[in-house]
């Protein structure tokens, strides 16, 4: 009986781990930036009118020029940080609405990681996999570390492109998506209202 009663609580354990609630973050600043902050584009060089994904790896060049249905018809664009090309926004003119990073070394990753963990009230949940490319031997190998509740979403990741049997690089980059659609939804319910659409 006592056996059956601790095999039940390790299962029981185990569900808790698994199902991870967070906390919602309030505001976070990523590298001065807020979604919803008001920018100065003057800053920025323009990239493209696309919609940067929420998740690192849901991005796809065949979904480039394609808008999610509640950013039709609004002027959403990418814009890039001139003086440093690694943190990118999506703007709904000079709002934020998305903020995105490349290019963190491990050192800084680790420092968001833990800040993360903080402000969400948990670790994030890793996923690490595979992706086999078809017609190649090419394999991209991806690391993933998400938190997410109902209404934000953050996630830092790498993705790594070799041959089988090449090693691993020393120097990983890693890039970091942050969306909070609380804040996006308002942004955007003010802009429609303001400008009639």
């Amino acid at each position: 009986m006592r056996t059956y009663l601790s095999l039940v609580l390790c299962f029981i354990l185990f569900l808790t781990a698994c199902s991870q609630k967070y906390t919602n973050p309030e505001e976070l600043e990523i590298r001065g930036f807020k979604i919803g902050q008001t920018v100065d584009t003057t800053q920025f060089k323009k990239y493209k009118n696309l919609y940067f994904p929420n998740y690192l790896d849901g991005w796809d060049k065949n979904n480039v020029d394609q808008l999610p249905e509640s950013y039709k018809d609004l002027p959403i664009a990418i814009w890039v940080l001139k003086s440093d090309s690694a943190i990118a926004l999506t703007l709904i003119n000079d709002i934020v609405l998305n903020i995105t990073v490349s290019y963190l070394n491990e050192d800084e990753k680790n420092i968001i990681v833990e800040e993360m963990n903080e402000k969400f009230g948990g670790n994030g949940k890793d996923k690490s996999y595979q992706q086999v490319h078809p017609l190649q031997s090419w394999i991209t190998y991806w690391d993933l570390k998400t938190w997410e509740t109902k209404d934000v979403i953050l996630q830092i990741g790498n993705s790594d492109l070799r041959k089988p049997k090449e090693p691993e690089p020393n120097d990983i980059k890693w890039n970091l998506v942050y969306s909070d659609f609380r804040i996006e939804n308002r942004v955007i319910s003010d802009y429609k209202r303001k400008n009639n659409k």
